[in-house]
């Protein structure tokens, strides 16, 4: 995770300074910006491996920097805010955003979110793993890309996770918990939360064309994909 950069866009300047020396002490390079239309330049010329984001910038509303940022990029963000009602995470959600971490935050908590996303982002994965195939779907565990039939699906990197596990569950129900419990840790946030619906939603809706109600909800349990 040497290679890994990430951008700070957060206007307080001590929980810029604490973000890097923490990031940067796990051997992550970090660049900062303290103004939503700073960040977003910084974006455009970098490749970054995670962004890390307030809601609260000065010049731009943050949820609005996410959209954009995902309108370029399948990055993973990460919403920093103090916001903690369950609205402002669901919407963060339905904007791109990965995952949500409200402030005052604990560095532990915050230092394991980060790496779990760069572990999955940044590290090499299981050659033997290759391709996985459902009805002309095309998973690339390697590069991470989904296509169908050649044609290019963008999805974000959770919405990848999230399609990967139901994939390799296919035939069997999975319950809501299993599915957190893998792709974001025992977190009650998320185990209470709407964001993996929001993901299953998005999922469905860009492969809707394609595999119209593949992904079967199944009441008060889970999901499942038929073989």
């Amino acid at each position: 995770m040497k290679d890994c950069k990430i951008l700070v866009i957060d206007d307080d300047i001590e929980i810029t300074q604490l973000l890097k020396i923490l990031l940067s002490s796990e051997g992550f390079a970090v660049t900062v910006s303290t103004t939503a239309f700073g960040g977003l330049e910084l974006f455009k010329k970098g490749s970054y491996s995670l962004v890390i984001l307030d809601l609260g910038l000065p010049d731009l509303e943050g949820e609005h920097l996410c959209k954009l940022i995902r309108k370029e990029s399948d990055v993973p963000i990460i919403i920093l805010s103090a916001k903690e009602n369950v609205t402002a995470k669901v919407l963060c959600f339905e904007y791109g955003a990965d995952d949500y971490i409200t402030k005052p935050f604990e560095n532990i908590e915050l230092l394991a979110r980060v790496k779990a996303i760069m572990r999955r982002c940044c590290s090499s994965r299981d050659e033997s793993e290759g391709i996985i195939e459902y009805k002309g779907l095309k998973l690339d565990t390697k590069s991470r890309e989904a296509t169908f039939n050649g044609e290019k699906i963008d999805l974000t990197p959770k919405e990848y996770d999230v399609l990967l596990f139901l994939l390799k569950s296919k035939g069997q129900i999975v319950s809501r918990e299993q599915i957190v419990n893998e792709l974001w840790g025992k977190n009650t946030l998320y185990k209470w939360s709407r964001s993996l619906d929001v993901h299953v939603q998005h999922i469905r809706s860009k492969l809707s064309r394609y595999l119209p109600d593949f992904i079967k909800t199944v009441s008060g349990v889970g999901y499942k994909i038929d073989k």
